[in-house]
C-alpha cells in the first residue's frame, strides 16, 4: 500500500534477475530523441580506423524501431521525449527495460495519471510482454488495476506481505479478499489483528458523546489546483472540506489522491498551480494565496513532507527546484519529480548524513509549534503528516497536543497514510481518490469501510 515499502521490495530484486524497474515519474530525458532515450548509456558501437568508441547510430536506430514496435510505439525515432504523450513514455521506458536485456521489468503505478484509452494501451503490451516469457512485476495503489491485470496478487503493508491471490486461486469474492488484507482481516469498526491498543503505540479514542455541533470554522471550497510539473493534470480536483472549532477532520487518500497537495494549495500555493476556490473562516472569505497571508488570517500550517522536484548536479548531489523554475527545467531536461537522489552516490550518502543529523532539530520544531498553538492568535492548524517518522513517544506527543489544541476551541485539519491515527484521533475523515472528495467516515470507524472509499475497486 505504501509506495516506500513497495519500492523497498522492488529494489530487492535487482539484485538476483536481469531486473528494471520503471517507476511512476518519468526517467526519460526530455531533450533527447527516441533512440537516444532507449540506448542512453548502452549506446552501440563500431570501430572505425581501428578506434573504438564511436556510436553506431544505424545500427541503434534499426533496433529502437524494433524495441519500439514491440511495445506498440510508432513515434518517428527524432521526436523528443517532452512530446510523448503519457502512455508513449512508460512504454518508452519498457523498451528500454528490454534494450538493456531485463527479463524482469517491474513498474511502479504504471497507469496513474493517463487516460482511460492510455492506460489500456500500457495494460495490453504489458500483458503480451508476459505472454512472451518477461515477467511483469506491478507496484499500485489501485486494487481495481491489480484484479484487472495481474495473474497473482500480494498486499504489502506495515512491512508485511500478505499474498491474496494466485495463478490458480477462484476468482470469486476477489475484491472481499483484496479490501480485507489491506484492512488486516479487520471487521468494520475494529483495530486490525496485532495492533496494539490505543495508548502507547495509537491515539486514545476521542471522547465525543460530550460534543455538541457547531458550524464551521474553516471551509475549504470547491478547491482544484493543477500539476506543477506538468500544468494540464490536475491534482485536486473540486474538494471541499470543513472544521468546527474543537474538531480534528482527517484527510484519508492513497499516493496521488491529492490529500497533501489539498492542504499545501491552500497554505500559501506550496503547492500545485493555478487554484481555483475559496477559503472561509466563519463564512467570510480569506485571502491565502501566500504563507504570509494565510498566517495573517489565522491559518498555520506544520509541514513534514512536502511535494519536492530536485535538479540533479555533479556527483549524485541534488538542488530543490521551485515551481517558478519548473518550464525551464522541464525543457532542459534537468528536473526530476524524486524526493531523494540516488542513494548509491557519495553525495547522497553525504545528503543522507545531514538529514539523519537534522531529524531531532525537526521534531524540537513540531513539538515547539504545537505547544504554543492553544495560545496563539491563530484559528486553524493545517497539518500534513504529522507523525511521520516519529517515535511512539514522539507521536503520543502530538497526540496530547492536538487535545490540547482543540479544547481551546480551534479547529484542526490533518492528513495522515496513518488510517487507524485518523480514525482513532479524528472526529471524522473525509476520503479523497483521484484529487477528488469521495465520501466521509465518522470518527471511531473501520479500517474496511475507509478502504472502500480511497482505494475503490
Amino acid at each position: 500500500m505504501d509506495s516506500p515499502g513497495l519500492d523497498a521490495v522492488l529494489a530487492r530484486v535487482a539484485g538476483d534477475v536481469a531486473f528494471a524497474h520503471v517507476r511512476r515519474q518519468s526517467g526519460l530525458t526530455a531533450t533527447l530523441d527516441l533512440a537516444d532515450n532507449v540506448f542512453l548509456g548502452i549506446e552501440p558501437r563500431r570501430r572505425l580506423f581501428g578506434l573504438p568508441g564511436i556510436v553506431d547510430r544505424v545500427s541503434m536506430r534499426t533496433r529502437t524501431t524494433a524495441l519500439l514496435r514491440r511495445v506498440d510505439v510508432y513515434t518517428p525515432l527524432p521526436t523528443p521525449a517532452r512530446e510523448l504523450d503519457a502512455a508513449s513514455r512508460v512504454l518508452v521506458e519498457v523498451a528500454r527495460a528490454l534494450a538493456h536485456g531485463a527479463t524482469t521489468i517491474a513498474l511502479t503505478e504504471p497507469t496513474a495519471g493517463l487516460t482511460e484509452a492510455g492506460a489500456g494501451r500500457v495494460v495490453q503490451v504489458l500483458r503480451r510482454l508476459a505472454n512472451d516469457g518477461v515477467a511483469v512485476v506491478i507496484a499500485s495503489q489501485r486494487p481495481r488495476l491489480a484484479l484487472e491485470i495481474a495473474d497473482a496478487v500480494s498486499v504489502l503493508s506495515s512491512g508485511s506481505v500478505t499474498t491474496v491471490l494466485q495463478p490458480s486461486d477462484s476468482r470469486v469474492d476477489a475484491r472481499g479478499r483484496l479490501l480485507r488484507a489491506m484492512a488486516g482481516d479487520a471487521p468494520i469498526g475494529e483495530a486490525p489483528a496485532g495492533d496494539a491498543p490505543a495508548g502507547a503505540t495509537g491515539p486514545a479514542p476521542r471522547d465525543r458523546s460530550t460534543e455538541s455541533p457547531s458550524g464551521p470554522l474553516v471551509e475549504i471550497a470547491n478547491w482544484s489546483t493543477l500539476d506543477e510539473f506538468d500544468r494540464t493534470t490536475p491534482v485536486v480536483v473540486d474538494a471541499s472540506v470543513s472544521a468546527a472549532a474543537g474538531e480534528i477532520v482527517g484527510l484519508a487518500g492513497l499516493e496521488g489522491s491529492g490529500r497533501n497537495e489539498l492542504l499545501l494549495s491552500v497554505f500559501g500555493r506550496t503547492a500545485g498551480t493555478e487554484p481555483t476556490g475559496a477559503v472561509l473562516l466563519d463564512g467570510l472569505p480569506v485571502d491565502t494565496s501566500s504563507t504570509i497571508a494565510a498566517i495573517h488570517a489565522g491559518i498555520f500550517a506544520i509541514v513534514t513532507v512536502q511535494p519536492k522536484y530536485r535538479v540533479r548536479i555533479v556527483g549524485g548531489i541534488s538542488a530543490p527546484a521551485t515551481p517558478s523554475m519548473l518550464p525551464t527545467l522541464v525543457n532542459t531536461g534537468l528536473v526530476s519529480r524524486d524526493d531523494e537522489p540516488p542513494a548509491s552516490t557519495p553525495g547522497a550518502r553525504a545528503l543522507d548524513a545531514v538529514r539523519m543529523r537534522g531529524r531531532d532539530d525537526e521534531w524540537v520544531r513540531i513539538r515547539s509549534l504545537l505547544e504554543l498553538f492553544p495560545a496563539s492568535a491563530h484559528r486553524v492548524l493545517l497539518l500534513v503528516e504529522p507523525t511521520r517518522e516519529l517515535d511512539a513517544g514522539q507521536r503520543a506527543e502530538v497526540w496530547r497536543l492536538l487535545g490540547e489544541i482543540t479544547a481551546a476551541g480551534k479547529a484542526v485539519i490533518m492528513t495522515s497514510s496513518d488510517l487507524d491515527e485518523l480514525q482513532q484521533l479524528c472526529d471524522r475523515t473525509v476520503a479523497m481518490a483521484g484529487g477528488r472528495v469521495v465520501g466521509e467516515v465518522p470518527g471511531g470507524g473501520g479500517r474496511l469501510e475507509l478502504l472502500d472509499l480511497i482505494a475503490p475497486l
